[in-house]
């Protein structure tokens, strides 16, 4: 398959790099490429939300991701120069834009940096599961101002539809919320309701902690003890509390210190 003169793509999509005037090419299974970019990018979001000076990941991070397996993702690891012509890339080329003609290392490359033509039946599909996430979200944690009671569902789905918001793919859900809102207020009156909450992680789970916090939160006052702990003060949707109290007591054992202040 791969060294005719034309490749018939056979349920795979390509991935492409332009770089340094070059093109390079590679086919990528559509279902384990969505997967693996969704994966470098929350932990990238990860890592900016915990202010991390190094958010972007390296090629040896990706490779050796135990989530990331690249010999289902790629169909294999030629390099092309124009894949359909099955035109393969030079080593020249290869080593000047990736210092290497390891195509594995260059998979990596692609699932970091690379675009990837999706099938319009995947982003339709996840565009919809993503819509739905959202909505429930927001009807769950969301109130109408006026009258102090939640939208129903088809209310929000409607507002969402009339402020033609679009949705983000590569995002979380909960990462959409707060725009969304903001775009929907002009439509129907809404805001999220609040609570603030005191929080106190133990040294030894700090950094995963953080990380779990970071992503329902709004920090508003933070502190590192004496001991290596790290306590905060955070605001955050009512509906997310029991969620993100779970998650706690999971990675700390029971040993996360939590305190309701205001609602």
């Amino acid at each position: 398959m791969i060294d005719r003169a034309r490749i018939n793509l056979g349920g795979y999509i390509i991935g492409r790099i332009e770089k340094a005037g070059r093109t390079f090419e590679m086919l990528l299974d559509p279902k384990n490429s969505w997967d693996a970019k969704k994966i470098i990018r929350e932990e990238i979001n990860n890592r900016l939300k915990a202010g991390s000076k190094k958010s972007r990941l390296t090629i040896d991070e990706i490779i050796n991701d135990p989530q990331i397996n690249l010999e289902m993702i790629f169909e294999s690891f030629t390099v092309f120069e124009d894949l359909k012509r099955g035109k393969k890339a030079t080593d020249g080329d290869m080593e000047v834009v990736f210092n290497t003609t390891d195509g594995m290392r260059i998979a990596g490359h692609f699932l970091l940096e690379g675009e990837i033509q999706w099938t319009i039946a995947q982003r339709e599909e996840e565009s919809a599961k993503k819509l739905k996430q959202i909505i429930t979200i927001i009807s769950k944690n969301a109130i109408n101002p006026q009258n102090k009671k939640p939208h129903p569902y088809q209310r929000i789905e409607k507002a969402i539809e009339e402020a033609r918001v679009k949705i983000d793919l590569m995002k979380s859900a909960e990462e959409q919320v707060d725009d969304i809102i903001k775009k929907i207020q002009t439509i129907i009156p809404i805001r999220m309701e609040q609570v603030e909450m005191a929080i106190k992680i133990p040294s030894s789970f700090t950094a995963k902690g953080y990380n779990i916090v970071a992503q329902f939160v709004q920090i508003k006052k933070e502190e590192w003890q004496s001991d290596g702990s790290w306590v905060s003060v955070v605001s955050l949707p009512a509906g997310f509390q029991m969620e993100l109290i779970d998650k706690l007591n999971k990675l700390t054992h029971g040993r996360v210190q939590i305190k309701l202040l205001k609602s």
